[in-house]
């Protein structure tokens, strides 16, 4: 069950931001506490609104030997509230408390200035789903507007099924909508997501939302990211794909592959949280940049068959690989892009 605020921490400094505006409207039942040290107010249904004073588009952190993917990330929200099983933010982050980045006029000058620079791609998926919580926040709505006049595109990466509130689905700016947005969801079989995504939609509920976003002109992708090797199966990830089409009547703009890695420190909470946890479960080595990984020849095994069935139900969809290097790329049988 999705978990509902009933506090609000608020920065003093953000106070009369229209962000935080915003928010105190969508959650105006929440107890609110105003002051000049949020980290000093922990709990349970709390989210906090924490004045920003450093940069909001950001680089993604680029795998040795791996193709330039050219795309950036807007750090506005950091945490999650899905709480997934191998979710890298339970050893990336130092909290658990949902806390929204609040300086609006800062934020929309970074994005400006990437946009002045070239960059085509944005999202707000990197620290946090970038819809579960957007029905609140308005992050999305806010930011397609930035976007008009270039060919840039905001990409929303979720594990949800909330996008009646959209541009576009909602009745709203449907053009601007059908050119610089982009939803993209994390899909694995139903069984992977009632065991380590129990909180986040349940498969029916993502593919209903794709066919919303789909009907209102939007265009989606898919993130087959991560493939847990216990759950590998390709007759199972074959009728995903072909329930996908069936749901949407359409291609994907993209599918993204990865399998299951375990940045410094995460495999080692899964262990102590549930040792015998499935995504345990394979041959792991540790890479130059520190992170676990499945032994290479299994992980381009995966990858080889999950391209032929993405060739063969979406044979004009593009297919990327997750930081991995060229040379995987290479031997999965898939040509590295010069940018993705």
């Amino acid at each position: 069950m999705i978990p509902v605020f009933t506090r609000l921490i608020i920065d003093r400094r953000a106070l009369d931001d229209p962000l935080t505006g915003r928010i105190r409207s969508s959650l105006s039942g929440a107890e609110e506490i105003v002051t000049g040290d949020v980290s000093s107010h922990p709990g349970p249904a709390t989210l906090v609104l924490k004045f920003h004073e450093g940069r909001f588009v950001k680089d993604f952190p680029v795998t040795p030997g791996a193709p330039p993917c050219g795309e950036k990330y807007i750090a506005a929200l950091q945490g999650c509230i899905y709480n997934c099983s191998y979710c890298y933010l339970r050893s990336y982050l130092s909290h658990s408390t949902i806390t929204l980045l609040v300086n609006s006029g800062k934020m929309e000058s970074d994005i400006r200035e990437a946009l002045d620079a070239g960059t085509v791609r944005l999202t707000t998926g990197e620290l946090s789903d970038s819809l579960a919580l957007d029905h609140i926040t308005g992050l999305t709505s806010s930011i397609l507007p930035l976007l008009e006049g270039t060919s840039a595109v905001i990409e929303a990466r979720t594990k949800s099924a909330s996008v009646d509130h959209l541009p576009g689905v909602n009745g709203s700016d449907a053009e601007l909508a059908g050119k610089h947005l982009l939803v993209t969801w994390t899909l694995s079989p139903p069984k992977t997501i009632a065991s380590e995504e129990p909180i986040a939609a349940s498969l029916d509920e993502r593919l209903g939302a794709i066919s919303k976003v789909r009907s209102a002109g939007i265009a989606f992708a898919l993130r087959l990211d991560p493939i847990i090797p216990h759950y590998w199966d390709a007759g199972s990830y074959r009728d995903l794909l072909q329930r996908v089409k069936d749901e949407a009547g359409d291609a994907p703009r993209r599918i993204e592959l990865g399998v299951l890695r375990f940045p410094p420190g995460l495999i080692e909470s899964v262990r102590q949280d549930s040792p015998y946890s499935p995504i345990l479960q394979g041959e792991y080595v540790r890479d130059r940049e520190g992170k676990m990984r499945l032994y290479r020849p299994m992980r381009v095994k995966i990858y080889r068959e999950a391209a032929d069935m993405i060739r063969e139900i979406f044979p004009q969809t593009g297919i990327e690989l997750s930081q991995e290097d060229r040379t995987v790329w290479e031997d999965a049988g898939l040509e590295p892009p010069v940018v993705c």
